[in-house]
């Protein structure tokens, strides 16, 4: 087996909390994908970085000064997951009630919802890497994410 498949092996064996990142452009329109790479960069200030494939349907509307929001998935919201992370179902996902119309878009139930200006994007091969300066918080009550390992949609058992 070449590195690269061997690679994807490895990396299908980590544990990834799910998010959508969503976000409107200029136009009015929204756009939302389903990401596991996003992590905290720095306290001070508060910023993060989220790696999107340059393939993604939000990749060409995330420029620098732009918002977006993180909406960390709870168990329960797989559909949402699943909807966003299929480019043929583009036009579905937004029809999902928990979306609050805003500007960027929020998910109500979400576990925490993190929104960001577009502070620098560093592109990588087939990816880029965006660092998102933290702009506002909301923290759910909710507890137990939407996790995903090795292809498959998990929750919390604990």
């Amino acid at each position: 087996m070449d590195l690269q498949n061997e690679f994807r092996i490895g990396m299908r064996k980590y544990i990834y909390s799910v998010s959508v990142i969503s976000n409107t452009q200029s136009n009015g329109s929204r756009n939302a994908i389903t990401v596991s790479s996003v992590t905290s960069i720095s306290m001070e200030p508060p910023s993060i970085i989220t790696c999107i494939n340059k393939k993604s349907s939000i990749h060409e509307s995330l420029i620098p000064n732009s918002e977006f929001c993180i909406n960390l998935l709870n168990e329960k919201q797989q559909d949402i997951a699943k909807i966003c992370s299929d480019p043929n179902k583009i036009d579905e996902r937004f029809k999902n009630i928990e979306w609050v119309e805003s500007k960027p878009p929020i998910l109500k139930n979400a576990l925490v919802n993190i929104i960001c200006k577009v502070d620098k994007i560093v592109e990588y091969k087939t990816h880029s890497i965006v660092i998102g300066l933290v702009q506002k918080i909301r923290n759910s009550d909710f507890k137990n994410p939407l996790m995903y390992q090795d292809g498959i949609y998990r929750i919390n058992t604990i």
